[in-house]
Protein backbone atom coordinates (compact mmCIF):
# COMPACT_ATOMS: atom_id res chain seq x y z
CA UNK A 1 0.00 0.00 0.00
CA UNK A 2 1.40 2.95 -1.00
CA UNK A 3 1.33 6.32 1.55
CA UNK A 4 -0.27 9.34 -0.66
CA UNK A 5 1.62 12.87 -0.12
CA UNK A 6 0.27 15.12 2.52
CA UNK A 7 -2.88 17.19 1.77
CA UNK A 8 -1.24 20.47 2.46
CA UNK A 9 1.19 19.39 -0.53
CA UNK A 10 -1.93 19.42 -3.10
CA UNK A 11 -4.34 21.65 -1.64
CA UNK A 12 -2.50 24.48 -3.95
CA UNK A 13 -3.09 22.68 -7.39
CA UNK A 14 -6.78 21.58 -5.99
CA UNK A 15 -7.88 24.81 -5.21
CA UNK A 16 -6.90 25.86 -8.97
CA UNK A 17 -8.43 23.14 -10.40
CA UNK A 18 -11.64 23.67 -8.59
CA UNK A 19 -11.80 27.31 -8.71
CA UNK A 20 -9.96 28.92 -6.58
CA UNK A 21 -10.96 26.92 -3.23
CA UNK A 22 -12.08 23.73 -1.92
CA UNK A 23 -15.42 23.02 -2.43
CA UNK A 24 -17.63 22.71 0.13
CA UNK A 25 -21.99 23.27 0.97
CA UNK A 26 -22.19 27.08 2.74
CA UNK A 27 -21.74 27.52 6.21
CA UNK A 28 -24.17 27.30 8.61
CA UNK A 29 -24.24 27.48 12.59
CA UNK A 30 -21.18 28.36 12.70
CA UNK A 31 -19.88 24.87 11.15
CA UNK A 32 -17.02 25.13 8.63
CA UNK A 33 -17.96 24.56 4.84
CA UNK A 34 -15.77 21.04 4.88
CA UNK A 35 -17.28 19.70 8.23
CA UNK A 36 -15.70 18.67 11.15
CA UNK A 37 -13.23 15.93 12.02
CA UNK A 38 -11.28 14.35 14.58
CA UNK A 39 -7.39 15.35 14.58
CA UNK A 40 -6.45 12.58 12.54
CA UNK A 41 -8.76 12.79 9.20
CA UNK A 42 -8.72 15.91 6.93
CA UNK A 43 -10.97 16.58 4.27
CA UNK A 44 -9.37 17.07 1.38
CA UNK A 45 -11.76 18.08 -1.50
CA UNK A 46 -15.17 17.97 -2.36
CA UNK A 47 -16.48 16.58 -5.89
CA UNK A 48 -19.45 18.63 -6.74
CA UNK A 49 -22.32 16.48 -7.73
CA UNK A 50 -24.67 13.72 -6.16
CA UNK A 51 -23.96 10.00 -5.98
CA UNK A 52 -24.80 7.37 -3.90
CA UNK A 53 -23.28 4.23 -5.24
CA UNK A 54 -18.99 4.21 -5.75
CA UNK A 55 -16.92 1.18 -6.93
CA UNK A 56 -13.29 0.81 -8.28
CA UNK A 57 -11.58 -0.54 -11.29
CA UNK A 58 -9.48 -4.06 -10.44
CA UNK A 59 -6.21 -1.77 -11.41
CA UNK A 60 -7.27 1.12 -8.75
CA UNK A 61 -7.19 3.21 -11.57
CA UNK A 62 -10.87 4.19 -12.11
CA UNK A 63 -13.92 5.07 -9.91
CA UNK A 64 -16.82 4.30 -10.98
CA UNK A 65 -20.21 6.64 -9.25
CA UNK A 66 -23.47 6.07 -9.81
CA UNK A 67 -25.98 8.61 -9.26
CA UNK A 68 -29.98 8.63 -9.59
CA UNK A 69 -30.48 11.57 -11.52
CA UNK A 70 -27.27 11.24 -13.62
CA UNK A 71 -26.66 7.35 -14.68
CA UNK A 72 -23.02 6.28 -14.17
CA UNK A 73 -19.69 8.72 -13.71
CA UNK A 74 -16.47 7.65 -14.21
CA UNK A 75 -13.22 9.20 -12.20
CA UNK A 76 -9.98 9.17 -13.10
CA UNK A 77 -7.58 8.07 -9.96
CA UNK A 78 -4.26 9.18 -11.06
CA UNK A 79 -4.11 11.70 -8.37
CA UNK A 80 -5.88 10.15 -5.12
CA UNK A 81 -6.87 13.15 -3.79
CA UNK A 82 -8.23 14.22 -6.67
CA UNK A 83 -10.38 12.39 -8.99
CA UNK A 84 -10.79 13.93 -11.95
CA UNK A 85 -14.45 12.94 -14.42
CA UNK A 86 -13.46 11.25 -17.84
CA UNK A 87 -16.43 9.44 -18.84
CA UNK A 88 -20.14 9.04 -18.25
CA UNK A 89 -23.15 7.59 -19.32
CA UNK A 90 -26.74 9.33 -18.59
CA UNK A 91 -29.14 6.63 -16.95
CA UNK A 92 -31.86 7.90 -14.36
CA UNK A 93 -32.34 4.73 -11.91
CA UNK A 94 -33.41 4.17 -8.38
CA UNK A 95 -31.60 3.33 -6.29
CA UNK A 96 -28.41 0.88 -7.36
CA UNK A 97 -26.74 1.97 -3.73
CA UNK A 98 -23.77 -0.56 -4.34
CA UNK A 99 -22.48 -0.08 -7.80
CA UNK A 100 -20.98 -3.22 -8.98
CA UNK A 101 -18.05 -4.11 -11.60
CA UNK A 102 -16.14 -6.95 -12.73
CA UNK A 103 -13.51 -6.73 -15.61
CA UNK A 104 -15.01 -4.35 -18.65
CA UNK A 105 -18.59 -5.29 -16.96
CA UNK A 106 -20.10 -2.52 -14.62
CA UNK A 107 -24.15 -3.23 -13.62
CA UNK A 108 -27.10 -0.60 -12.65
CA UNK A 109 -29.58 -2.18 -10.87
CA UNK A 110 -33.23 -0.31 -11.05
CA UNK A 111 -35.98 -1.11 -8.17
CA UNK A 112 -39.18 -2.50 -8.75
CA UNK A 113 -41.72 0.36 -8.55
CA UNK A 114 -44.77 -1.74 -6.89
CA UNK A 115 -44.87 -5.54 -6.01
CA UNK A 116 -42.89 -7.24 -9.10
CA UNK A 117 -43.05 -5.39 -10.97
CA UNK A 118 -40.41 -2.18 -12.48
CA UNK A 119 -37.37 -4.17 -11.53
CA UNK A 120 -34.14 -3.91 -13.97
CA UNK A 121 -30.88 -4.41 -14.87
CA UNK A 122 -28.72 -2.38 -16.88
CA UNK A 123 -25.70 -4.49 -18.19
CA UNK A 124 -22.70 -1.64 -19.02
CA UNK A 125 -19.49 -1.68 -21.20
CA UNK A 126 -16.43 0.17 -19.31
CA UNK A 127 -13.73 -1.30 -21.37
CA UNK A 128 -13.07 2.41 -22.49
CA UNK A 129 -13.42 4.16 -19.13
CA UNK A 130 -13.97 7.61 -21.84
CA UNK A 131 -16.99 6.03 -23.35
CA UNK A 132 -19.11 3.73 -21.34
CA UNK A 133 -21.88 1.73 -23.48
CA UNK A 134 -25.37 0.39 -22.67
CA UNK A 135 -24.79 -3.43 -23.53
CA UNK A 136 -28.36 -4.49 -22.46
CA UNK A 137 -31.49 -4.01 -19.80
CA UNK A 138 -33.15 -7.17 -18.47
CA UNK A 139 -36.62 -6.47 -16.74
CA UNK A 140 -36.82 -8.43 -13.65
CA UNK A 141 -40.03 -10.27 -13.07
CA UNK A 142 -40.12 -11.95 -10.14
CA UNK A 143 -43.03 -13.09 -7.85
CA UNK A 144 -43.98 -10.94 -4.89
CA UNK A 145 -42.53 -8.06 -4.05
CA UNK A 146 -39.56 -8.04 -6.99
CA UNK A 147 -36.11 -7.90 -7.11
CA UNK A 148 -33.93 -4.82 -8.39
CA UNK A 149 -32.41 -2.82 -5.27
CA UNK A 150 -28.47 -3.94 -5.87
CA UNK A 151 -26.86 -6.39 -8.29
CA UNK A 152 -23.68 -8.16 -7.33
CA UNK A 153 -21.77 -10.77 -9.22
CA UNK A 154 -21.11 -13.94 -6.93
CA UNK A 155 -18.28 -15.62 -9.32
CA UNK A 156 -14.72 -14.46 -11.00
CA UNK A 157 -15.83 -15.39 -13.94
CA UNK A 158 -18.21 -12.18 -14.21
CA UNK A 159 -20.73 -14.72 -15.60
CA UNK A 160 -23.74 -15.14 -12.53
CA UNK A 161 -25.11 -12.22 -10.73
CA UNK A 162 -27.83 -12.31 -7.74
CA UNK A 163 -30.10 -9.49 -7.78
CA UNK A 164 -31.33 -8.75 -3.75
CA UNK A 165 -33.82 -6.17 -2.88
CA UNK A 166 -37.01 -8.72 -3.17
CA UNK A 167 -38.65 -11.65 -1.30
CA UNK A 168 -36.61 -13.58 -3.55
CA UNK A 169 -33.04 -13.47 -4.97
CA UNK A 170 -32.96 -13.03 -8.49
CA UNK A 171 -30.57 -15.29 -10.44
CA UNK A 172 -28.95 -14.20 -13.70
CA UNK A 173 -26.86 -15.65 -16.59
CA UNK A 174 -24.61 -12.88 -17.68
CA UNK A 175 -21.94 -15.68 -19.80
CA UNK A 176 -23.16 -13.53 -23.24
CA UNK A 177 -23.22 -9.98 -21.63
CA UNK A 178 -24.99 -8.44 -24.35
CA UNK A 179 -27.99 -11.00 -23.71
CA UNK A 180 -28.43 -11.45 -19.87
CA UNK A 181 -31.02 -14.08 -19.17
CA UNK A 182 -32.84 -14.54 -15.60
CA UNK A 183 -32.40 -18.39 -14.34
CA UNK A 184 -35.37 -18.10 -11.75
CA UNK A 185 -35.26 -17.04 -7.67
CA UNK A 186 -34.31 -19.02 -4.66
CA UNK A 187 -35.29 -18.05 -1.19
CA UNK A 188 -32.47 -16.79 1.19
CA UNK A 189 -31.76 -17.84 4.59
CA UNK A 190 -30.74 -14.10 5.14
CA UNK A 191 -34.58 -13.33 4.05
CA UNK A 192 -36.16 -15.65 6.14
CA UNK A 193 -33.96 -16.48 9.23
CA UNK A 194 -33.39 -19.83 10.46
CA UNK A 195 -36.79 -20.99 11.00
CA UNK A 196 -39.06 -21.43 8.01
CA UNK A 197 -42.14 -21.55 10.24
CA UNK A 198 -41.12 -18.25 12.31
CA UNK A 199 -39.94 -15.98 9.13
CA UNK A 200 -38.53 -12.55 9.21
CA UNK A 201 -40.96 -9.44 9.48
CA UNK A 202 -39.43 -8.13 6.63
CA UNK A 203 -39.24 -10.79 4.37
CA UNK A 204 -35.90 -9.38 2.32
CA UNK A 205 -32.37 -9.30 1.08
CA UNK A 206 -30.48 -6.27 0.37
CA UNK A 207 -26.86 -7.15 -0.21
CA UNK A 208 -24.79 -10.01 -1.74
CA UNK A 209 -20.76 -9.82 -1.32
CA UNK A 210 -18.57 -11.84 -2.50
CA UNK A 211 -15.44 -12.32 0.02
CA UNK A 212 -11.76 -13.61 -1.27
CA UNK A 213 -12.49 -17.55 -0.34
CA UNK A 214 -15.76 -17.62 -2.74
CA UNK A 215 -18.44 -17.59 -0.04
CA UNK A 216 -21.32 -15.08 -0.90
CA UNK A 217 -22.41 -13.16 1.87
CA UNK A 218 -26.16 -12.38 1.88
CA UNK A 219 -27.86 -9.86 4.58
CA UNK A 220 -31.54 -9.22 5.00
CA UNK A 221 -34.01 -9.17 7.24
CA UNK A 222 -33.71 -12.45 8.26
CA UNK A 223 -30.16 -11.68 9.17
CA UNK A 224 -27.03 -13.14 7.78
CA UNK A 225 -26.14 -15.98 5.01
CA UNK A 226 -23.05 -17.49 3.91
CA UNK A 227 -23.70 -19.17 -0.01
CA UNK A 228 -21.09 -21.16 -2.26
CA UNK A 229 -22.41 -20.76 -5.77
CA UNK A 230 -23.41 -24.31 -6.88
CA UNK A 231 -23.94 -26.56 -10.40
CA UNK A 232 -27.38 -25.88 -10.18
CA UNK A 233 -28.07 -21.70 -9.92
CA UNK A 234 -31.05 -21.82 -7.90
CA UNK A 235 -29.75 -24.15 -4.86
CA UNK A 236 -26.41 -22.40 -3.65
CA UNK A 237 -25.27 -24.15 -0.96
CA UNK A 238 -25.80 -22.78 2.83
CA UNK A 239 -22.11 -22.71 4.67
CA UNK A 240 -23.07 -20.60 7.44
CA UNK A 241 -25.50 -18.06 8.82
CA UNK A 242 -27.05 -16.41 11.84
CA UNK A 243 -29.32 -17.53 14.28
CA UNK A 244 -32.27 -15.98 15.85
CA UNK A 245 -30.04 -13.17 16.98
CA UNK A 246 -29.72 -11.83 13.60
CA UNK A 247 -33.60 -11.87 12.86
CA UNK A 248 -36.13 -8.80 13.00
CA UNK A 249 -39.05 -10.50 14.53
CA UNK A 250 -40.94 -7.61 14.80
CA UNK A 251 -39.31 -4.11 13.61
CA UNK A 252 -38.99 -3.44 18.07
CA UNK A 253 -35.21 -2.50 18.91
CA UNK A 254 -36.24 -4.13 22.69
CA UNK A 255 -37.17 -7.49 20.81
CA UNK A 256 -34.72 -7.64 18.09
CA UNK A 257 -31.64 -6.01 19.17
CA UNK A 258 -29.18 -6.40 16.47
CA UNK A 259 -31.75 -6.45 13.44
CA UNK A 260 -34.59 -3.52 14.11
CA UNK A 261 -35.13 -3.68 10.15
CA UNK A 262 -32.74 -5.48 7.90
CA UNK A 263 -29.21 -6.52 8.24
CA UNK A 264 -27.52 -3.61 5.62
CA UNK A 265 -24.12 -5.12 3.90
CA UNK A 266 -21.31 -7.12 5.31
CA UNK A 267 -17.24 -7.60 4.59
CA UNK A 268 -15.42 -10.10 5.59
CA UNK A 269 -12.66 -9.46 8.16
CA UNK A 270 -10.47 -12.65 9.04
CA UNK A 271 -12.74 -14.94 11.22
CA UNK A 272 -15.36 -11.92 11.90
CA UNK A 273 -18.06 -10.86 9.45
CA UNK A 274 -18.31 -6.94 9.83
CA UNK A 275 -22.20 -5.61 9.56
CA UNK A 276 -24.15 -2.71 8.95
CA UNK A 277 -27.91 -3.00 10.68
CA UNK A 278 -29.85 -0.22 8.77
CA UNK A 279 -32.61 1.33 10.95
CA UNK A 280 -32.80 5.09 9.37
CA UNK A 281 -36.06 6.07 10.87
CA UNK A 282 -37.91 4.37 13.43
CA UNK A 283 -40.97 5.77 14.09
CA UNK A 284 -42.06 2.59 16.39
CA UNK A 285 -39.56 3.45 19.23
CA UNK A 286 -40.77 5.14 22.59
CA UNK A 287 -39.69 8.33 21.88
CA UNK A 288 -40.64 8.29 17.68
CA UNK A 289 -38.23 10.10 15.53
CA UNK A 290 -34.74 9.53 17.80
CA UNK A 291 -31.78 7.51 17.34
CA UNK A 292 -32.05 5.02 20.50
CA UNK A 293 -33.05 1.92 18.02
CA UNK A 294 -31.30 2.91 14.75
CA UNK A 295 -28.69 1.45 12.86
CA UNK A 296 -25.84 -0.23 14.32
CA UNK A 297 -22.21 -1.73 13.27
CA UNK A 298 -21.73 -5.21 14.44
CA UNK A 299 -19.08 -7.86 14.31
CA UNK A 300 -20.35 -11.50 14.52
CA UNK A 301 -18.37 -14.14 14.87
CA UNK A 302 -17.66 -16.72 11.54
CA UNK A 303 -18.72 -20.09 12.26
CA UNK A 304 -19.60 -22.53 10.01
CA UNK A 305 -23.43 -24.47 10.05
CA UNK A 306 -26.78 -22.82 9.39
CA UNK A 307 -27.65 -20.57 12.73
CA UNK A 308 -24.58 -20.68 14.47
CA UNK A 309 -23.22 -17.57 13.80
CA UNK A 310 -23.17 -15.14 17.19
CA UNK A 311 -22.65 -11.72 17.10
CA UNK A 312 -19.75 -10.29 19.22
CA UNK A 313 -20.01 -6.56 19.57
CA UNK A 314 -22.33 -3.52 18.43
CA UNK A 315 -21.11 -0.47 17.69
CA UNK A 316 -23.67 3.82 18.23
CA UNK A 317 -22.81 6.59 17.46
CA UNK A 318 -22.89 9.18 20.65
CA UNK A 319 -26.41 10.75 19.27
CA UNK A 320 -27.93 7.02 18.43
CA UNK A 321 -26.67 5.37 22.10
CA UNK A 322 -28.23 9.05 24.15
CA UNK A 323 -31.87 8.41 24.74
CA UNK A 324 -32.16 11.40 26.81
CA UNK A 325 -32.11 14.03 24.18
CA UNK A 326 -34.62 17.11 24.59
CA UNK A 327 -36.00 17.09 21.58
CA UNK A 328 -37.30 14.82 18.61
CA UNK A 329 -34.15 13.86 16.38
CA UNK A 330 -34.16 15.55 12.66
CA UNK A 331 -31.40 13.50 11.32
CA UNK A 332 -30.88 9.83 9.73
CA UNK A 333 -28.90 7.95 12.00
CA UNK A 334 -28.32 4.72 10.65
CA UNK A 335 -24.91 2.92 10.19
CA UNK A 336 -24.67 2.49 6.23
CA UNK A 337 -22.49 1.26 3.11
CA UNK A 338 -18.61 0.92 4.56
CA UNK A 339 -15.58 -0.57 3.74
CA UNK A 340 -12.47 -2.26 6.04
CA UNK A 341 -8.64 -1.50 5.63
CA UNK A 342 -6.39 -3.40 8.12
CA UNK A 343 -8.78 -3.76 10.80
CA UNK A 344 -9.92 0.21 10.32
CA UNK A 345 -13.61 0.39 9.08
CA UNK A 346 -14.49 3.30 7.61
CA UNK A 347 -18.61 3.71 8.00
CA UNK A 348 -20.79 6.07 6.36
CA UNK A 349 -23.18 7.35 8.51
CA UNK A 350 -25.52 9.55 6.51
CA UNK A 351 -25.87 12.99 8.14
CA UNK A 352 -23.60 11.82 11.36
CA UNK A 353 -21.08 11.69 8.64
CA UNK A 354 -17.99 9.05 8.44
CA UNK A 355 -16.56 7.05 11.52
CA UNK A 356 -14.26 5.15 11.61
CA UNK A 357 -13.90 2.42 13.76
CA UNK A 358 -10.93 0.03 15.28
CA UNK A 359 -12.20 -3.61 14.77
CA UNK A 360 -8.79 -5.24 15.64
CA UNK A 361 -10.43 -6.96 18.75
CA UNK A 362 -13.97 -7.62 17.14
CA UNK A 363 -15.10 -8.08 20.82
CA UNK A 364 -14.20 -4.33 21.74
CA UNK A 365 -15.00 -1.72 18.78
CA UNK A 366 -14.07 1.35 19.14
CA UNK A 367 -14.17 4.94 17.27
CA UNK A 368 -10.79 6.36 16.34
CA UNK A 369 -11.78 8.90 14.12
CA UNK A 370 -14.39 10.59 12.56
CA UNK A 371 -15.30 13.39 9.92
CA UNK A 372 -18.82 15.40 9.59
CA UNK A 373 -19.59 17.70 6.34
CA UNK A 374 -21.88 20.38 6.65
CA UNK A 375 -24.52 19.68 4.77
CA UNK A 376 -23.69 16.52 3.58
CA UNK A 377 -25.23 12.75 3.98
CA UNK A 378 -22.30 10.37 3.62
CA UNK A 379 -24.18 7.23 1.81
CA UNK A 380 -20.57 5.19 1.26
CA UNK A 381 -17.28 5.44 2.50
CA UNK A 382 -14.41 3.01 1.00
CA UNK A 383 -10.75 3.25 1.03
CA UNK A 384 -9.09 4.19 -2.13
CA UNK A 385 -7.73 1.48 -3.81
CA UNK A 386 -3.41 1.50 -3.37
CA UNK A 387 -3.24 3.97 -0.73
CA UNK A 388 -3.37 3.37 2.80
CA UNK A 389 -4.58 6.90 4.00
CA UNK A 390 -7.54 8.37 1.65
CA UNK A 391 -10.92 7.53 1.66
CA UNK A 392 -13.52 8.82 -1.17
CA UNK A 393 -17.21 8.91 0.07
CA UNK A 394 -20.48 9.19 -2.09
CA UNK A 395 -22.67 11.39 -0.87
CA UNK A 396 -25.95 12.60 -2.71
CA UNK A 397 -26.09 16.04 -1.24
CA UNK A 398 -22.33 16.92 -1.57
CA UNK A 399 -20.97 14.74 -4.49
CA UNK A 400 -17.68 13.09 -3.66
CA UNK A 401 -15.64 14.15 -0.77
CA UNK A 402 -11.86 12.98 -0.24
CA UNK A 403 -10.77 12.62 3.08
CA UNK A 404 -6.83 11.95 4.12
CA UNK A 405 -6.39 9.60 7.58
CA UNK A 406 -2.68 9.28 7.67
CA UNK A 407 -2.67 9.83 10.85
CA UNK A 408 -4.26 6.12 11.71
CA UNK A 409 -1.53 4.31 9.64
CA UNK A 410 -0.05 1.75 10.94
CA UNK A 411 -2.74 2.26 13.80
CA UNK A 412 -0.52 1.22 16.26
CA UNK A 413 -1.81 2.44 19.95
CA UNK A 414 -4.69 4.47 18.13
CA UNK A 415 -6.64 6.84 20.94
CA UNK A 416 -10.61 6.03 21.42
CA UNK A 417 -12.04 9.29 20.39
CA UNK A 418 -15.36 11.14 20.63
CA UNK A 419 -17.56 12.96 18.13
CA UNK A 420 -19.72 15.78 18.89
CA UNK A 421 -23.24 16.06 18.63
CA UNK A 422 -24.71 18.86 16.78
CA UNK A 423 -27.52 20.86 17.78
CA UNK A 424 -29.03 21.17 14.44
CA UNK A 425 -29.74 17.28 14.45
CA UNK A 426 -32.49 18.14 16.72
CA UNK A 427 -35.81 19.76 16.44
CA UNK A 428 -37.85 21.64 18.65
CA UNK A 429 -39.49 19.87 21.38
CA UNK A 430 -43.22 20.17 20.51
CA UNK A 431 -46.11 18.09 22.64
CA UNK A 432 -48.16 15.05 20.97
CA UNK A 433 -51.51 15.66 21.06
CA UNK A 434 -54.69 14.51 18.95
CA UNK A 435 -55.87 16.32 15.88
CA UNK A 436 -59.31 16.81 15.17
CA UNK A 437 -57.73 17.65 11.46
CA UNK A 438 -55.26 14.95 11.11
CA UNK A 439 -57.45 12.33 13.37
CA UNK A 440 -53.54 11.58 14.24
CA UNK A 441 -51.43 12.11 17.42
CA UNK A 442 -48.90 14.49 15.94
CA UNK A 443 -46.54 17.02 17.04
CA UNK A 444 -48.33 20.52 16.91
CA UNK A 445 -48.04 23.83 18.66
CA UNK A 446 -50.26 24.64 21.34
CA UNK A 447 -49.29 28.00 22.20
Amino acid sequence: MRRSPRPLAVLAAVATLVGGGVVGAPVSRGVPPTGISSNNVTHVVTIPGSYAGLVFSADGSHAYATGWATGLTVFDLSEPMLPVPVGELPLPHFENEDVEVCGDTLLIANDRVEGDTGGMLHVIDVADPSLPRLLATLPLPGEGRGAGHIANFVNRGCTQVWVDGGDDVEVIDLSDRANPKSMGTFRSRAAVGPNDDEPAAFLVTHDSELDEKGIVWQTGGGGIAAYRVARDPLKPLLVASSGTEGVNIDFDGATSPYNDFIMHNSKRFGSTLLVTEEDYIDTSEERPGGCAGQGKFETWQITGGAGKMKPLDTWMTELNADDTAPAAVTVNCSSHWFDVRDGIAAVAWYEQGVRFLDVRDPKNIRQVGFHIPQGGVPWAAYWAPGHEDVVYTADPARGIDVLWVGVMAPFPGTETVTAPILPEWFGETLPYVPSTEFGLACAIRTR
